[in-house]
Parts: structure tokens; sequence; C-alpha cells
């Protein structure tokens, strides 16, 4: 059985999972970029399923996921607003990558974490450092053709966005109960 705490933060996993999903699906759909059609796609594919693996094991420890209307991506754009380019999206998104690679590489370190939970975790940790590389050779070959300095530029963007979300959400009371109050809190 699970703590009331850490179903809110794994179906916060979740719900973010599948709201990046969605978001890079339609990315695939709209792109006219045919060099990231694939990998967005096949990301989007990872993505879900990420959010399978998180329901997965909050059902087999005998929850529900929560509904969740708040994602990471949420209160991103809350801050960001609007990305206006390719440019903005690949920044943000790995940024994101970034933040939630190290956050579930901490979570499963945690002591007395339920065996099915550190093993998701792993997996999704597997995934998601392809993520962050694809994105980066993107970037760098943007950087070369446009100038590392407009890189440079959205990730700061990106990163000043994402760090005021995930000071916002250590806040939260789910957050605070499960990992601690020095906890990097979910991302």
């Amino acid at each position: 059985m699970m703590s009331d705490a850490e179903l809110q933060i794994l179906s916060f996993y979740r719900a973010s999972e599948l709201a990046g999903s969605i978001l890079l699906g339609r990315l695939a759909l709209q792109t006219t970029n045919d060099r990231l059609r694939v990998p967005l796609t096949e990301q989007c594919l990872e993505e879900a399923r990420h959010a399978w693996l998180f329901t997965k094991v909050i059902t087999d420890l005998g929850a529900t996921p929560v509904r969740m209307t708040q994602t990471y991506q949420s209160e991103v754009g809350k801050v960001y607003g609007m990305p206006e380019n390719m440019l903005d999206i690949l920044c943000l998104t790995r940024v994101l990558e970034v933040a939630v690679l190290d956050h579930y590489v901490r979570h499963a370190r945690m002591p007395d974490l339920h065996p099915a939970i550190r093993q998701t975790l792993e997996t999704v940790i597997e995934d998601e450092s392809g993520h962050v590389d694809w994105i980066q050779t993107e970037l760098d070959a943007y950087a070369q053709e446009h100038g590392r300095a407009r890189v440079d530029d959205a990730l700061r963007r990106a990163e000043t966005a994402s760090r005021a979300v995930l000071q916002e959400l250590r806040r939260h009371p789910a957050v605070k109960a499960y990992f601690g109050d020095t906890a990097e809190g979910p991302a």
C-alpha cells in the first residue's frame, strides 16, 4: 500500500508524462522540419509508455491514479507563456528532460522505496537519457546554423521558467510529506 503523498507524486509523474506525450505527438504531426518528425514521434511513444508505467505501478500497488489538472508542462506554460517557435519548444523540452532525469535518479535512490516503484523509475531513467541526447544534438545543429547566442538565450528563458515552477512545486504539501523539506520536488 502506498501513502497519499506517494500516490500524489506518482500521479503527478503519470500526468506530466502523458501531457508530454500528447504535446510531442502534436508537434510530430505539425512540424515542417523533416529532421524532427521521427525523433518527436519516438519520444511521444516513450512518454506515453512512461505514463503507462506509472499507471501500472500505481494500480499494481492497489491504488487508482489521482486526476491531475496541473502538470509540469501546464505550470511552466503559465510562467513561460506560449512558445513562439521550434527552438523554444526544443529548449523547454531539454530543460524539462534534464530536470526530470535528475529528479527521477534522486527518487530512485531513496531508502525504503518500494521495489516496484524503483524499477519503474529505473526504466524511465534509461529512456530519459536518450531524450536529452537527441534534443541536444538538434540544439547544437540549430546553434551552428543560427548562432549559439540564440540557443543560449532560449535555454536561459526555459531554465528560468522551470526553476520558478520547481520552487513552487517543492512547497506542495504532498511533496514535503513524501520527500521532506529538503526535497528537490517533482520535475
